[in-house]
């Protein structure tokens, strides 16, 4: 799935700059090089991804949910971020990566 959203923002001349697997590696990412925008799964393996949300959150960069995950499961301090679910439609996620949190 997560090779398909890369393949989809590149077809659209967006570029990513990391696929992070875990939160330990999204923090990383974070600090390496600030995103412009990203694209979260709740899941990430057994880890659930709300740190690293609270994380973007505080630093201003917008982000989205992709999952499978019920809105009402969702921690309610997310309430307004847009959540897509898989498969997401890249074309409408982007509109949301636009719209300030």
């Amino acid at each position: 799935m997560a090779t398909d959203i890369i393949d989809e923002i590149e077809d659209h001349n967006g570029v990513v700059q990391q696929h992070a697997t875990t939160l330990e590696q999204g923090f990383a990412a974070i600090e390496e090089q600030l995103p412009d925008a990203c694209i979260l799964d709740i899941r990430l393996g057994k880890e659930m991804v709300y740190p690293l949300a609270d994380r973007l959150l505080e630093m201003g960069i917008p982000f989205i949910f992709a999952s499978s995950e019920a809105r009402e499961n969702i921690p309610h301090r997310f309430a307004s971020v847009p959540l897509h679910a898989k498969p997401i439609e890249m074309i409408k996620a982007a509109l949301d990566l636009t719209s300030p949190v």
